[in-house]
């Protein structure tokens, strides 16, 4: 097995050497930066903070230099709850980036980590005594001898300070590109986080894509909670047991048996121990996250939603409903709904990946899907389109 398992890495370093190939012939180029910060999150309320940002472009887009090439064709992505921006939207293998599809496709492309994930600054993390209790037990005894009290006994991030992240990487790609508005696409819990965001500055967005919002309610609470920060850790972990055997490979259906790519799933894995090798060694490894406190995802938010918006879901996403509660509270006539078959909440890493990819860059260049601005839709593993209604 592990020589199999070195050959199988080998192919990849391969095929992530023609894609890097194919990407310079694309004239595309890659930009890391970090974005500097005056953070809201309680802990570290007022001090500065590194939000870590990718960008990926056409050459020929930078050389041009002015407001208006860019405008309508800037687009920043949000990721959700444990897999940072590059792991969710930039994962160098093939055709598995949709940040490169997109950035093929003549848009200037970012991507952000928020405080707590990837390269960003992350406040209160690097002890494993600061998990939370129940995630203790899981780096008990090989990180920590027994459990032990945080230092920092209060949730790390809350529906402020992330909208605060957002909104200084936004201003900062507004003022970079020279633009008013900007295209915004969020995954999981960058639905909620986008959202949220989107529901408090439209003036700022032109177009909004969902994949699979998280922690949407018609009965969430509209106000922020009076003991904020909330009592409790600034840290949790996903292992490959809940993240990769459970949340993912364990929804997939029998009958969708090509859906995952063999070897998909270890390769993920890898990537998960390079976005965040501190957590590679904590028990058994896995990825780091802050705790969240949230509030205000709800009918009240998506009515001030105003913008053209599309939500995409897999059939197989325990979201589902949440999401079409979502759709029918949004306050924007222009909106669209695809359901997605033969797809999980991870399609980003699955066969119907390249779904979103084209149904996005539809949405984003004219705000329609299959000719209309408005309706729900459903595809086929196969790429039978019907309309819902």
């Amino acid at each position: 097995m592990p020589t199999l398992f070195a050959r199988a890495l080998a192919a990849v370093a391969a095929l992530f050497i023609a894609q890097s190939a194919f990407a310079q012939g694309q004239n595309i180029v890659t930009i890391d930066r970090l974005v500097a910060h005056t953070s809201t999150v309680p802990a570290v309320n007022g001090q500065r903070v590194d939000i870590f940002v990718r960008e990926k472009v056409r050459v020929a887009a930078l050389r041009a230099q002015s407001g208006q090439s860019f405008r309508g064709r800037v687009v920043l992505f949000v990721h959700g709850g444990y897999s940072p921006a590059l792991l969710a939207f930039d994962v160098p293998y093939r055709d598995y980036s949709w940040m490169e599809f997109l950035a093929r496709a003549g848009f200037d492309v970012f991507a952000m980590d928020m405080t707590g994930y990837g390269r960003s600054s992350r406040p209160m993390m690097d002890d494993p005594c600061n998990l939370a209790a129940n995630f203790q037990k899981l780096v008990v005894p090989k990180t920590l001898k027994e459990p032990c009290e945080p230092t920092y006994k209060f949730d790390l991030v809350n529906s402020d300070s992330e909208t605060d992240d957002i909104n200084a990487v936004v201003d900062y790609i507004r003022k970079l590109r020279g633009v008013e508005k900007i295209n915004v696409i969020g995954w999981s819990g960058g639905g909620i986080r986008l959202g949220t965001y989107v529901s408090r500055h439209p003036e700022k967005i032109e177009k909004f894509v969902i994949l699979a919002s998280s922690n949407y309610s018609r009965k969430n609470p509209d106000d922020r909670p009076a003991d904020l920060p909330k009592a409790g850790a600034p840290t949790t972990i996903q292992t490959r047991e809940v993240g990769i055997d459970k949340r993912w490979l364990g929804t997939v259906k029998a009958e969708c048996t090509d859906a995952v790519e063999p070897g998909m799933p270890e390769y993920i894995w890898a990537l998960n121990k390079d976005h965040d090798p501190l957590g590679a060694t904590w028990g058994s490894g896995g990825l780091r996250a802050p705790t969240r406190t949230y509030w205000g995802w709800n009918a009240t938010a998506a009515k001030k939603i105003t913008v053209p918006t599309m939500i995409m879901v897999g059939e197989q996403d325990s979201l589902m409903n949440s999401n079409l509660d979502l759709f029918e509270d949004l306050g924007t006539q222009q909106k669209v709904f695809l359901s997605i078959g033969c797809a999980t909440h991870f399609v980003v890493w699955e066969k119907q990946r390249s779904v979103l990819y084209r149904a996005s860059l539809e949405w984003l260049r004219s705000g329609r899907f299959s000719g209309s601005d408005d309706g729900t839709f459903m595809i086929s593993e196969e790429g039978r389109l019907q309309r819902v209604r």
